[in-house]
């Protein structure tokens, strides 16, 4: 038992307008976020995305955003990046930044409960 909409109009421009009267108009994402894009699963550290990055210069191949998955992270909590293989993390994303790249580490949806005292963990369980 669902809403049901019909929607007309003299062309399909004046349909996606109606139907966005409904569904709300189209996110513009940065136009960045349209490049080329690296990421893969396992860079144990900072060193592993430095010459991932290096590799696309030396070939000549364009990288507009280097992507992390969870292995910068601390015990897999979000928010906190391994202080020891990836201690050198905040230069690397200022690294790329005076490159006109973008850095995006990849954030779980769910809070692992890995130790005691992790504050996103606690603040959701309050």
């Amino acid at each position: 038992a669902g809403d049901l909409y019909f929607m007309m109009g003299a062309d399909a421009n004046a349909v996606t307008k109606m139907y966005h009267t409904i569904v709300g108009t189209p996110v513009l994402i940065p136009q960045w976020a349209l490049g080329w894009n690296q990421c893969k699963w396992g860079y144990n550290d900072t060193d592993a995305l430095k010459a991932v990055v290096q590799g696309y210069a030396d070939a000549m191949i364009p990288l507009d955003n280097q992507w992390s998955d969870i292995d910068w992270m601390n015990n897999y909590q979000d928010f906190v990046y391994d202080p020891v293989n990836f201690k050198d993390l905040p230069d690397f994303v200022n690294d790329l930044h005076t490159k006109d790249m973008h850095y995006i580490p990849i954030i779980d949806a769910g809070l692992a409960k890995r130790s005691e005292g992790y504050q996103p963990y606690t603040d959701g369980v309050d």
